[in-house]
């Protein structure tokens, strides 16, 4: 029999004690995150007709995330549960929580990381590779990445690589899922003080056949050029080429270009943006039509998603988006943020209706306005509305006749608790 002089207390002194070389050099957090969201959608992606009716309804991400980093490696598990209020009967079984990511990162020296596993890729503003956070899902993919760190010389180099499978086949690798079977890429960033200039090389591979994958190439780059303290511009290219799952010979451009200007208590940005697109008399006009590939495309080309799938949202006639956006801080723990964009086919698109003619390349206005208050440090509220003003040429792309006013309206409440 134990003595009566070892208390429970002093075993647990001394397992603390044994364990204080491992919490030295390891640090574990742990996070959560609770986002539900309510909407009203009333021409919200799809222009209201006569017979619309609004959609109302509240979704909820709930996320639990562990964060555990040693000298030698890092391991992420990003856990989530992402429902609508109400789809699951209340005793139901129905399982929903999924893994967002869970990944390993192991230091392989001081400059050098591979991570591998699910995980989200963002690089530079997320124009081709997102998390797409606004969306309660978000993306991730299952990838494993070699990173280069020299902070010396602020040069920053990754290279990526993902192989997709439905499934652990005994046989063969036909992929049947709508989603790419390979990408591979490589991004260099160098930061030159004022300049901060990024290049992408990107292939994403497709199933076409049994035993035949279509490659698609995309490539550019990205600088932001800080002017003052007060003035910034950032421009964006990029080329694409190759096929995809539906398309060959694509032969595809897109460039942006914008400013940012920062007064006392307000921040005015403005721009432009041009995805290229196919002429009306091609007899493949998607060929010319630039994919975002895997971008959050949300933060673009309006809050509304009108465009947010691009080339097939804008019909393969590409798109401009002439934007300008203002932010104004109204207390240490409040903004608003106020955007108009201005939505035209890069190309002019045929005229289903009328053999040889061409619809107007005008699109559709939006205006987007946002409300955001702090609460407390862990706790953020945020309410907003849009309205989009749209053409004849969007009812023809949309293949709708629209009625009635095309608005949206959301709240959204954020808590971040750190466990």
């Amino acid at each position: 029999m134990l003595s009566s002089t070892i208390t429970k207390e002093k075993i647990l002194s001394l397992a603390m004690f044994m364990l204080l070389p491992i919490l030295a050099c390891a640090q574990l957090s742990v996070n959560g995150e609770f986002r539900p969201r309510t909407e009203l959608r009333d021409g919200y992606r799809i222009l209201n007709t006569s017979q619309s009716d609004p959609a109302f309804f509240t979704s909820q991400r709930t996320r639990l995330i562990l964060h555990y980093t040693t000298d030698a490696y890092t391991f992420k598990l990003s856990a989530q549960d992402v429902r609508t209020w109400g789809e699951v009967s209340q005793l139901g079984d129905t399982p929903n929580v999924n893994i967002h990511e869970a990944w390993a990162q192991l230091n392989l020296s001081e400059m050098t990381q591979l991570q591998l596993g699910r995980q989200e890729l963002i690089y530079d503003d997320q124009r081709l590779l997102g998390s797409v956070n606004w969306a309660q899902q978000a993306r991730s993919h299952d990838a494993l990445r070699f990173k280069y760190r020299n902070g010396d010389t602020d040069f920053s180099l990754d290279i990526g690589a993902a192989y997709n499978q439905a499934g652990q086949n005994l046989q063969g690798n036909n992929y049947p899922l709508n989603n790419y079977k390979v990408l591979s890429y490589l991004w260099l960033n160098k930061d030159f003080g004022d300049v901060d200039l990024s290049a992408l090389v990107l292939t994403d591979g497709f199933q076409s056949g049994a035993d035949e994958v279509n490659y698609r190439y995309t490539y550019g780059t990205h600088v932001n050029y800080k002017a003052s303290d007060e003035l910034d511009f950032s421009g964006t290219f990029y080329l694409q080429s190759g096929d995809d799952a539906t398309r060959t010979d694509i032969s595809a451009f897109m460039a942006a270009a914008g400013a940012t200007y920062k007064l006392e208590d307000v921040t005015l940005s403005g721009g432009i943006d041009y995805l290229s697109g196919g002429e009306a008399g091609d007899s493949n006009p998607a060929q010319g039509a630039f994919s975002t590939l895997y971008a959050t495309n949300h933060k673009f080309y309006g809050n509304m998603d009108y465009f947010i799938n691009v080339p097939v949202d804008a019909l393969s006639g590409g798109l401009q988006d002439i934007y300008l956006k203002a932010v104004f801080t109204t207390s240490e723990d409040a903004n608003v943020s106020v955007a108009y964009h201005n939505f035209a086919s890069a190309n002019a698109l045929a005229d289903p209706a009328n053999a040889g003619e061409t619809l107007d390349k005008a699109l559709a206005s939006e205006i987007d306005a946002a409300f955001t208050y702090k609460i407390e440090k862990d706790v953020t509220f945020k309410i907003g509305y849009s309205v989009l003003f749209s053409s004849s040429t969007l009812e023809t792309v949309q293949n709708r006749q629209a009625d009635g006013l095309q608005q949206w309206a959301w709240a959204m409440l954020v808590i971040t608790p750190n466990f």
